[in-house]
């Protein structure tokens, strides 16, 4: 099976209201510019998203297509998704979501 998308992996920010007003936009540009500083915008793409339905958890990131969503995700951690999950393949177990919480 062939995957026909043009990025090895899309990284999804919620910047709905509730994420936005705990940094989700922030986050978003954040992550935009760093992935641009390291010359990876050919492999990696972040995108806005308006809502994945866990505004109580936000601000949320989906790393697709693996479907690894994070949770109270804040800018400061933006380098560990970058270099931990997306160069090294590390998830960030204290950002995991968690479906009983």
């Amino acid at each position: 099976m062939t995957n026909n998308i043009p990025f090895k992996k899309h990284i999804l920010v919620c910047t709905n209201e509730t994420c936005k007003l705990k940094g989700g936009e922030d986050l978003f540009l954040k992550l935009k510019e760093r992935i641009n500083e390291l010359n990876l915008k050919k492999t990696y793409r972040p995108s806005r998203v308006i809502c994945m339905g866990l505004c109580g958890k936000g601000p949320n990131v989906l790393v697709w297509p693996e479907g690894t969503t994070y949770c109270n995700f804040s800018e400061n951690r933006v380098e560990d998704l970058i270099q931990k999950h997306l160069l090294k393949g590390e998830v960030l177990e204290d950002l995991l979501y968690k479906a009983n919480e």
